[in-house]
């Protein structure tokens, strides 16, 4: 039988994914919501993209605070609606 074409499409969630917040240039560092996975750990490093293109590498630092946590900028650059990723 054919599947019902309202069969949602299903991602795995083993990679931690999350999205820019809010970003401090001066500061060089970014607050990432973190609302549809866990929060990483303290020192991990992550990849930051925009529209599918790597643009920086932030290292989460804390505090973390609900779903959000603060990392600190390392390479490149950061904007607010960036996706995060672990790899």
């Amino acid at each position: 039988a054919p599947e019902p074409a309202s069969v949602p499409k299903v991602t795995p969630l083993d990679d931690t994914t999350g999205k820019v917040a809010s970003v401090n240039a001066g500061l060089r560092f970014v607050v990432i919501n973190f609302a549809l996975s866990s929060l990483p750990p303290v020192d991990q490093r992550m990849s930051v993209y925009r529209q599918g293109l790597k643009v920086g590498e932030v290292k989460i630092t804390g505090p973390a605070r609900d779903q959000n946590i603060a990392a600190d900028i390392v390479a490149g650059e950061a904007l607010a609606g960036d996706e995060v990723r672990s790899r």
